[in-house]
């Protein structure tokens, strides 16, 4: 299973999402890019592990904004 980011670009998405995928029984960590590209918004994303795509679909269907999905190193 690989670790990925799920950039989610606020604080509030963040800790919402965190929240969200942590009641699917999904473990979230909140992480923060010290410098985050351009269009990542404040650079805020959950390091997920396993299934991303499917973490994403529920944090979409829970009115988490999704910027996109990175591997983690």
């Amino acid at each position: 299973m690989a670790n990925q980011y799920i950039h989610v670009g606020s604080i509030t998405g963040a800790m919402r999402g965190k929240q969200v995928l942590e009641k699917q029984g999904i473990r979230a960590y909140v992480h923060r890019a010290t410098n985050p590209p351009r269009g990542d918004g404040c650079g805020y994303s959950l390091l997920v592990t396993g299934d991303a795509e499917r973490a994403a679909t529920i944090l979409r269907k829970n009115g988490v904004r999704v910027v996109r999905i990175s591997d983690a190193l």
